[in-house]
């Protein structure tokens, strides 16, 4: 629907080390903004170019509908992005999918996409840090794994079910009433406190479970809610390999700006603007939708979907304002997470995998290439640096001693303006007070977001469920009404 201008973003960067340092990269998520008429009176403003909006946009042209699409950043995608780095390709972002992730495999099935592997995750060298970073241990993940499936089991079976009777439909999670409610009020340090006896004399067992929880929500373990470990471990179908496979194996081999680019070209009679932040949402008397931009223009619609992360909704001015519980929602927002970032290693060293706790700067990391010379990594809080390549080896140096890094390519996501962090997770007690306060609608404005989906959210396919689902009200209230010109 639109040609590649430039090819590069303002968002992310490469750090070769010996100061040499570029902000921004190259991705084919840059296209070119629309040319629009301000007056015009749009059926629906959409705030937000990533895979929710993208999605929306898309289902509501196909409806005849006229679209604008409002993007704060200069190219689509959202929390995720693919760049190239000398015929190399990395995620930015959002990575992983899985065919029985019912949303986006639907779409990649629909625009002809493939899947690649991260070997990584299964490979069977483990380096495993302990006692405070101090202690390196080698490890046989094939001989520690019966183990950690039945940690896993452990950690999650608070009902003698295995979670089941908790979230016993994972795209419904709220199904199950007071059951739910009851164990959204346990952080993840709690539910690991009650189960502590069981890691007597397992130590090199209770690391890796600490610091792979911890990696999952990003945070420190008393910040988390329990009961997204337990949606995630509902949508791995209630176990371990599964939610491994699920969450961390498989990625798209165009990538997900290769998706991202599939949708907006199948968007019909959709105008964009990017670099377009948003300064407030007014409705009006007769029920209609102004929006003033930060570089002062507005924006006349029927009705508008926003689709701002819940990180930095806050930042967005509601006029009249939104209803008293979801600015409750909205204010208190999420977990913010941690730091993904991706290494170039001088020399391969084949299938590898490392997991440390908290306070470990990385917490877990892994290979991703087939011969072993790029290393994603996760990290909590702002414990690590990214941009500082030295902190970086560093801390790679406590895995691999001899190991030697070419450049270190990223985004940090959680100091980013328009994100306010990773992916999506919740503290205790807030899926149960805000998750359908968050999706409920204030038409004509109406609320859309991976951070507000019922099944994988914080997942791309999270992202498309509510972009489906959203679009549809949308549809629905526009049929309802009747507007004069």
């Amino acid at each position: 629907m639109a040609n590649t201008s430039n090819n590069r973003t303002q968002d992310g960067f490469v750090h070769y080390g010996n100061n040499q340092f570029e902000a921004g990269l190259n991705t084919e998520a840059t296209v070119k903004s629309s040319t629009i008429d301000f007056q015009r009176v749009f059926d629906v403003i959409i705030v937000g170019a990533g895979f929710t909006g993208l999605i929306a946009a898309r289902e509501l042209s196909r409806q005849n509908r006229n679209v604008l699409l409002v993007e704060a950043r200069d190219r689509l995608g959202g929390r995720t992005f693919t760049t190239k780095i000398n015929n190399e390709k990395y995620e930015i972002g959002g990575t992983w999918i899985h065919w029985s992730q019912p949303h986006v495999w639907t779409e990649t099935t629909r625009y002809g996409l493939s899947i690649s592997e991260t070997k990584g995750v299964e490979a069977d060298q483990l380096s495993v840090l302990t006692e405070n970073g101090t202690k390196l241990k080698s490890l046989s993940m094939n001989k520690l794994l019966p183990d950690i499936c039945d940690a896993m089991n452990k950690y999650s079976d608070v009902d003698g079910a295995l979670g089941r009777t908790v979230l016993p439909l994972p795209h419904d999670p709220l199904a199950s009433g007071d059951i739910v409610r009851q164990y959204d009020q346990l952080s993840m340090q709690d539910r690991l406190d009650q189960i502590k006896d069981y890691f007597v004399d397992k130590e090199d067992l209770y690391e890796f479970m600490y610091a792979y929880i911890s990696m999952n929500s990003q945070g420190q373990l008393n910040e988390g809610g329990f009961i997204d470990h337990l949606r995630w471990w509902a949508l791995g179908d209630f176990e371990t390999l599964r939610l491994f496979d699920k969450s961390s194996r498989f990625k798209i081999v165009q990538g997900s700006t290769g998706l991202a680019k599939a949708i907006w070209n199948d968007c019909q009679n959709v105008k964009l603007l990017l670099s377009t932040p948003i300064k407030s949402v007014r409705r009006t008397n007769d029920n209609q939708i102004r929006i003033l931009t930060e570089n002062g223009q507005e924006l006349l619609g029927r009705s508008t979907i926003i689709t701002i992360p819940l990180n930095t909704l806050r930042q967005t001015e509601f006029i009249p304002a939104l209803k008293v519980e979801k600015q409750r929602a909205i204010n208190e927002g999420q977990c913010r997470g941690g730091n993904k970032f991706a290494v170039k290693l001088k020399e391969p060293i084949g299938n590898w995998t490392c997991y440390a706790p908290y306070p470990s700067p990385i917490t877990m990391a892994f290979t991703d290439d087939e011969e072993g010379t790029i290393i994603i990594a996760f990290g909590v809080d702002d414990l690590l640096d990214i941009k500082d390549f030295d902190a970086v080896e560093r801390e790679f140096k406590r895995f691999l001693p001899d190991i030697k890094i070419d450049y270190v390519v990223a985004h940090d996501w959680r100091n980013d303006s328009f994100a306010g962090g990773t992916w999506g997770w919740y503290r205790p007690g807030q899926m149960t007070s805000s998750l359908l306060v968050l999706q409920e609608h204030e038409p004509p404005i109406f609320f859309a977001s991976s951070d507000s989906a019922n099944g994988w959210r914080g997942f791309i396919d999270g992202a498309i469920e509510s972009g489906l689902t959203n679009s549809r009200h949308v549809e629905q209230y526009l049929r309802t009404q009747s507007f004069s010109n």
